[in-house]
């Protein structure tokens, strides 16, 4: 394939990634607004943003395995023109269940993009290249997580709800007939589709309980004794899905993957990362609007510093991975989040607004330059890069959701502890309350990025035992 074209269908499919995680993040700030218009509840409102995570989680590894066997781009491309015709239903929905409708349409789309847009990254760039096509995709795909709330305000800021949806109408068609031109055509095989059911149904209902969990723990504690039990019976169904796998001819996961320690560590901390970044979309918007009172528009424009210096940082990233390695790179930028992680800990409105401008900046370099796909992608067998793209996509999602639920429950929790009764709503006649949570919440994400840098410091180690060991028996 032509170096041109090779960079054409690299754009086309990282639009399309984009928009389908700018997706699960821009509609959050929206949901105040559905609420108002199609006269619903709030708690309501919010299932338009999680039937499309917990569906494309649930969908994720089926899509991958199919690819497997039939091919990445023709269901890339199939997902691609389902993504575009769930976001129009979306903008034209006038009611709650046409607009789920339309939602649930929109992650099957999606689900079948992100289970197969790093498979075929790697498939169509040689190997000396796939750290810097990764980072520029990567830069796309955090770009779409962390622009949400700062996209979502400008819009919301001149027009209504049903644009967030609208704008990925003609961006999608675009993308799609750049894909149908350039994309290599292959034949789908059907004969070849072997589906592990059992497997999939374990792991389906282990996800949906995950998320089920998350979400109803996030109202009524996670100390209720129902939430102990859906915790248990994730437990359980996991391991009912591990049983099914090692026992099964054609699984949904050849588990084998996970023995890779390069692969497992890097989806463990792919997730920390993405996680600590959902802190950002959950706690930042109040602090901006509610706490230093800014407008919508100016606070949008500020959020926007994560995304305009992660699409700078991302390919940088990508290309020295190439040469040193993607963890040792992933590793740097670990020391780089320690920055914009302390400033968040230790701000207040008395302080400038530069100071947060310079955390937001530090958090979009250190995000960009963490090579989370080409730590994935580059340690699974050529066999397994369309399952191991649909696990790289799964951690994200996770993290997105763990990164939600404890943003918000330790948030609460702090302002809580320090008003000395349970508050679950913003305290407007106690802005320093907020302040306090926001810095309780932030305690625990630099936690997690400590974490992140001692697993892949350990990964560095071992990786470096690893070639000792070869050159003495060499």
């Amino acid at each position: 394939m032509k170096q041109q074209s090779q960079w054409i269908l690299l754009i086309s499919t990282s639009i399309v990634s984009f928009m389908s995680t700018l997706d699960a993040s821009i509609v959050n700030i929206a949901v105040p607004k559905m609420s108002r218009d199609l006269n619903v509840p709030t708690n309501q409102a919010e299932w338009v943003v999680s039937v499309y995570l917990v569906l494309i989680c649930v969908l994720l590894i089926f899509f991958g395995k199919l690819s497997d066997q039939i091919g990445r781009i023709p269901i890339f491309q199939v997902g691609t023109l389902i993504f575009i015709i769930g976001s129009l239903a979306c903008g034209l929905s006038l009611n709650l269940p046409l607009l789920i409708t339309a939602r649930i349409v929109q992650a099957f789309g999606a689900s079948m993009t992100m289970s197969t847009n790093f498979g075929i990254i790697t498939q169509i760039f040689p190997s000396n290249k796939h750290g810097l096509a990764l980072g520029v995709n990567s830069s796309f795909v955090q770009v779409g997580n962390l622009a949400g709330p700062g996209l979502g305000g400008l819009i919301l800021a001149y027009f209504n709800w049903h644009y967030i949806f609208f704008v990925n109408v003609p961006i999608g068609i675009i993308a799609y007939f750049l894909g149908h031109h350039f994309f290599p055509h292959s034949k789908i095989a059907p004969n070849n589709i072997k589906i592990d059911i059992f497997g999939f149904v374990t792991y389906a209902g282990t996800i949906s309980s995950f998320f089920i969990m998350i979400f109803w723990g996030q109202v009524i504690g996670f100390g209720n004794l129902k939430i102990i039990a859906l915790i248990f019976l994730t437990l359980i169904l996991l391991i009912g899905f591990v049983l099914v796998e090692n026992h099964t001819k054609n699984p949904l996961i050849n588990l084998r993957i996970f023995h890779n320690l390069s692969f497992s560590f890097g989806i463990v901390s792919t997730m920390l990362v993405f996680a600590v970044g959902y802190f950002n979309n959950m706690i930042i918007p109040f602090y901006l609007e509610d706490t230093l009172l800014l407008s919508s528009a100016v606070a949008g424009l500020i959020l926007m510093f994560v995304p305009i210096l992660n699409i700078i940082s991302a390919p940088i990233g990508g290309y020295i991975s190439d040469r040193i390695g993607a963890e040792r790179v992933s590793f740097y930028a670990l020391f780089i989040f320690i920055i914009p992680e302390l400033i968040f800990i230790s701000v207040r409105p008395v302080w400038s607004l530069a100071w947060l401008i310079i955390a937001l900046a530090t958090f979009g370099i250190a995000n960009g330059a963490f090579q989370n796909n080409p730590m994935i992608m580059g340690n699974a067998a050529p066999e397994f890069q369309g399952i191991a793209g649909s696990i790289a996509s799964l951690s994200r999602n996770m993290g997105m959701s763990i990164g939600l639920a404890m943003a918000t429950s330790l948030l609460y929790f702090g302002i809580s502890l320090r008003s000395g009764y349970r508050i679950t709503t913003y305290p407007d006649k106690h802005p320093d309350w907020f302040v306090f949570g926001m810095h309780f919440a932030y305690i625990f994400a630099f936690g997690m990025i400590i974490s992140a840098l001692f697993l892949l410091a350990g990964l560095l180690y071992y990786q470096r035992r690893l070639r000792i060991s070869e050159k003495k028996i060499n």
